[in-house]
């Protein structure tokens, strides 16, 4: 009998341990951020090879409220809802994200953090004042990008162009006869429309100006697209995700646009972003803002 307790014992701790090792071993006590580290200042890498910026600062104090680790993963940004949605649910997309129909198809979004409009990098001399002017041009834009969507679908004449709800209307944009070239990263795009390998870009304002600024463009210039309307930034989130993290991203976007910190980070990350891109004097954050987290 007391050989049969043993094993009988023997086992149950074997169990009790695997267990454990399997505790030890999962990821519950995470958050996964998926981004693309090429949108200043949302997000990009600093000069000590870490990931930072507005998205960064946001799912920090989220990570840091629910007692996880924070992990970034750098990915093609047109993968990012896909990861999301085949996450176990404690996994977000935070990277400048437009908040749009099709993307809700496949993902739930956060509150509001942020809105942008988009703009169109030319050279100076051939300026384009819309999306319509870019009627029979070479277009870069960043893969999987709403800047893409739209000149994708504007290009596109025979299946009726780009439209969007301006309150009940309908608007419909065209550039029949544009040629969309996609890259990975805006970075790639800059570089093919210095070299003369495009006619403009495609993208959001605060990014552009932000790349204009670190990357050099004094033959270059920003004009808003006057014929689309702001868009809005969210965090992606798995659909039916955890109430938990839902309501803590939440609240922290309604907490920091309330007090300002939204605005302060995103100063202060375009500031960092050109200071260490292009020397000068170092930015200082605004006092009481904080830059580390416990995660």
């Amino acid at each position: 009998m007391k050989k049969i307790l043993s094993i009988i014992l023997a086992v149950a701790l074997l169990a009790v341990g695997a267990f454990a090792l399997t505790a030890c071993n999962d990821d519950n006590d995470k958050i996964v951020m998926y981004t693309e580290a090429g949108f200043a200042p949302y997000e990009f890498v600093g000069a000590d090879g870490a990931i930072k910026g507005v998205d960064v600062a946001i799912m920090s104090e989220v990570a840091e409220r629910m007692g996880r680790t924070l992990e970034i993963k750098d990915v093609a940004f047109d993968f990012i809802t896909q990861y999301v949605a085949e996450s176990d649910g404690y996994a977000v997309g935070a990277a400048g994200m437009t908040i749009s129909d099709e993307r809700k198809q496949s993902v739930d979004f956060s509150n509001v953090y942020a809105s942008s409009t988009l703009v169109i990098i030319s050279a100076e001399d051939v300026a384009y004042d819309s999306v319509a002017d870019l009627a029979g041009k070479k277009v870069g834009v960043q893969q999987g990008t709403s800047g893409d969507e739209i000149i994708s679908y504007a290009s596109d004449a025979a299946n009726g162009g780009y439209t969007y709800k301006d309150g009940e209307n309908d608007v419909t944009v065209t550039a029949a006869g544009a040629t969309v070239q996609k890259y990975q990263t805006y970075a790639l795009a800059y570089v093919e429309l210095v070299n003369g390998r495009i006619d403009a870009i495609l993208m959001d304002k605060l990014p552009a100006q932000s790349l204009i600024a670190t990357q050099g463009g004094d033959q270059l210039v920003i004009k808003d697209a006057a014929d689309l309307l702001q868009e809005d930034f969210g965090i992606a989130l798995k659909k039916d995700a955890p109430a938990e993290l839902v309501d803590t991203i939440n609240n922290v976007i309604n907490e920091w646009l309330a007090n300002g910190n939204i605005a302060a980070y995103t100063d202060y990350f375009t500031a960092v972003d050109n200071y260490e891109k292009n020397g000068g004097e170092a930015p200082v954050a605004p006092e009481g803002l904080k830059l580390s987290w416990n995660v």
